[in-house]
C-alpha cells in the first residue's frame, strides 16, 4: 500500500504549514532507505535510535546541544566564561594551577536541546525509513525543528500523512555511547578526533578526563554522534558524567545498571533522581571531585 506523503527539499523551513488534512497528531517525518542512508547516521538494526550528530550543521547542533543568547535587556554581570592551567608568576619549575576567567558580560539567555532523534523502521511490506522519533512535546512544539534537521542531514524530508505502521514489535536501541577498547583513553580520543579539524582545540578541558582516568573505572563509555564530547566512567555502584567542553559539570550517578541509563536522554539523564553530585566546572573542581569520590570509596 502506497503511503500519502508530500516532499519538502529546500535549505531549511522558517515557517512550517502542514498541507490540508496533514495533521501534526499523526503524521511521520523522514525519508526512505533506498541506499545507505541510514548507515551514514550510525543507525544499523531496525529500532536503532541515534542523535544526529552536531556535525551536520547548526540545527543539528541546537538540537543535540541547545544555544544560549545575550540578554542585552539586562545589565552586564562579571561572569566565569572558562578555567585556564598556568605556572604561578611565570615560574617554570612550580606546578600548573587552575586559574577562573571572569568578563563583563550580558546575562545568557540558555534554550534547552530539543533531542530530537532519528530511528530506522520497517513497516509492514519490509520498506525500511528513517524516521523522526516525534514525542508528544515534538509535535506540540518542534516540527518545524524535526523537519530542518532532515534538511541539513539528507537535503530533503518527506512528510507522511499518518505514521509508519509497523506488523511487529520493534526492538529499540539508543546508539549514542560506545564502549571504548582496553586501552583506549577519552583525553587521546578528544585529541585524536579536533586534530585536523576546525573545531576550537581551547573549548575542550583535557585534564579533568585526565584526572577521571587515574581512577580505576570498570569501564568508559564515549558519546558518539550528537553525544560527542560526553564520557561515563563506570564504576561498581556509580557512574559519572562528564563533558569535555567548558561551562558544563560533572554528574554522579548511582547507577548499577549503565544498559539503562545509556537509553535515556542527556536531558533524563541530567533529571534523575538518581543524580547525587553535580560538580560545576572551576578552579575548585579537582579538589571537590577528589573528596566527593573518596567519600564514596572511588579511590
Amino acid at each position: 500500500m502506497t503511503m500519502s506523503f508530500y516532499c519538502i527539499k529546500q535549505k531549511r523551513v522558517n515557517k512550517l504549514r502542514l498541507m490540508d488534512d496533514y495533521n501534526s497528531d499523526t503524521i511521520q517525518i523522514g525519508i526512505p532507505v533506498l541506499n545507505d542512508e541510514a548507515a551514514n547516521i550510525g543507525l544499523k538494526n531496525v529500532g536503532d535510535v541515534t542523535l544526529p550528530s552536531q556535525h551536520y550543521g547548526p540545527a543539528c547542533r541546537k538540537n543535540a546541544d541547545g544555544y544560549s543568547w545575550a540578554d542585552k535587556s539586562k545589565e552586564k554581570e562579571n561572569r566565569y566564561v572558562s578555567t585556564i592551567w598556568s605556572k604561578p608568576y611565570g615560574n617554570e619549575n612550580a606546578s600548573e594551577q587552575a586559574v577562573d576567567i571572569f568578563k563583563e558580560c550580558y546575562p545568557k539567555a540558555e534554550v534547552e536541546p530539543t533531542e530530537i532523534e532519528m530511528m530506522l523502521y520497517e513497516d509492514k511490506d519490509n520498506n525500511k525509513y528513517v524516521i523522526a522519533n516525534l514525542t508528544t512535546e515534538t509535535r506540540e512544539k518542534h516540527l518545524k525543528e524535526a523537519i530542518n534537521i532532515f534538511l541539513e542531514v539528507f537535503g530533503y524530508c518527506n512528510i507522511y500523512k499518518y505514521k509508519v505502521v509497523a506488523t511487529n514489535d520493534i526492538i529499540v536501541r539508543k546508539c549514542n555511547w560506545e564502549i571504548l577498547k582496553s586501552g583506549e583513553l577519552p583525553s587521546r580520543n578528544i585529541v585524536r578526533n579536533i586534530a585536523g579539524t576546525k573545531r576550537d582545540f581551547d573549548a575542550y578541558h583535557i585534564k579533568r578526563l585526565e584526572v577521571l582516568e587515574s581512577y580505576s573505572a570498570n569501564e568508559m563509555v564515549e558519546g558518539i554522534r550528537g553525544y560527542s564530547g560526553y564520557y561515563a566512567f563506570v564504576f561498581d555502584d556509580y557512574c559519572i558524567f562528564e563533558s569535555a567542553k567548558y561551562g558544563n559539570a560533572t554528574y554522579i550517578v548511582d547507577a548499577k545498571d549503565w544498559e539503562t541509563l545509556s537509553q535515556l536522554t542527556k536531558r533524563e539523564l541530567f533529571e534523575l533522581s538518581a543524580v547525587e553530585e553535580r560538580i560545576v566546572h572551576n578552579k575548585c573542581w579537582e579538589k571537590t571531585l577528589r573528596r566527593i569520590l573518596n567519600t564514596r570509596g572511588i579511590n
